[in-house]
């Protein structure tokens, strides 16, 4: 079966020298193909390189809501053209985060906007990162609702999916499940996501179980899945199809 790695960031320095045997040590668990997020302009020829070099990267470019100090006046043009050279990219990861970064709410808010306003014209999905700013995120995408969009690591509550969903959201989960194996509000979350709008993924290096001390890989992709079963109360491998029939979907590979 081939499975894919929702969100990742395979660019960072962390794999260095070894991205190589990190995609074959993936492939050995059937992870085939992997969403790899860019995080601020320098990083995008870095994505736009792995894109290039292995057919199996789906490549997002965006300016992470910790990225958004000090950005080249160009920053939006520069990006307007990675979208062009990549037909099916989309925009991510991007989004609003008021608990991991001191960075003025308003500067989050006028980026994150002019990114997803980009998505819209460019009829491109994104993949939102939003941690403790609901009500921002709100006053967004009441004004520009991209096709589909990611809920990347997605932290909020079971009414939220509900109420997301019916902007074309689809839900991935990934090593927090772990992490936090007893959060009531994860699993009422993870069980009340449909079963076409799920997916996995592992944001790694990032994200492993065991703390952010430890490098996450791709491969790890297997361990959420049997917790995301787990917690659904689903088989496996009817889970695994429907995951990847969704990711197909989301990333448009199957058109």
């Amino acid at each position: 079966m081939t499975l894919t790695d929702a969100h990742c960031h395979l660019q960072d320095p962390a794999f260095a020298g070894e991205l190589n045997i990190i995609l074959e040590r993936a492939k050995a668990f059937g992870i085939r193909r992997f969403g790899v997020n860019g995080t601020c302009p320098a990083d995008w020829p870095a994505v736009a390189k792995l894109a290039k070099m292995h057919p199996e990267v789906l490549p997002q470019f965006g300016v992470h809501p910790w990225k958004v100090e000090n950005l080249p006046e160009n920053w939006l043009e520069e990006l307007k053209g990675y979208l062009l050279r990549f037909p099916q990219a989309g925009l991510g990861e991007i989004g609003l985060d008021r608990k991991l970064t001191d960075t003025a709410m308003s500067l989050q808010v006028d980026i994150f906007s002019q990114q997803v306003k980009l998505a819209c014209e460019y009829n491109r999905a994104c993949t939102f990162h939003i941690i403790k700013a609901w009500e921002e995120f709100w006053s967004v995408l009441n004004v520009h609702a991209p096709k589909q969009f990611l809920m990347h690591s997605f932290r909020g509550s079971a009414e939220q999916v509900s109420a997301f969903k019916a902007y074309g959201a689809y839900f991935s989960f990934g090593g927090a499940l772990l992490r936090h194996p007893n959060s009531k509000k994860m699993a009422s979350a993870l069980r009340a996501v449909p079963k076409d709008r799920l997916l996995l993924e592992t944001d790694a290096p990032y994200q492993h179980p065991q703390g952010l001390k430890v490098r996450q890989e791709p491969a790890g992709l297997l361990v959420i899945a049997e917790k995301v079963a787990e917690i659904r109360g689903e088989e496996l491998p009817l889970l695994l199809r429907e995951i990847e029939k969704n990711s197909q979907e989301f990333f448009q590979t199957g058109k």
